[in-house]
């Protein structure tokens, strides 16, 4: 019998800042990419904090401290 639920890989989580140019403030995205290297799913907007951007994550499957 085949199981009903999807394997779920583990993925590889990258947190990437970006300055802003004008102001110099940073702000922060993560991506998520399959063992294959393939984009999974990435954040939908920037963070003030790195803080807050793997906070976010963590609510998409992210399970690091």
């Amino acid at each position: 019998m085949a199981p009903t639920d999807r394997i779920n890989l583990p993925l590889r989580w990258q947190f990437n800042p970006s300055q802003n140019r004008r102001d110099g403030s940073i702000r922060w995205t993560w991506q998520a990419y399959t063992q294959s290297g393939q984009l999974a799913m990435q954040s939908e907007r920037s963070f003030d904090t790195l803080t807050e951007c793997k906070n976010d994550a963590r609510e998409h499957g992210y399970d690091q401290p």
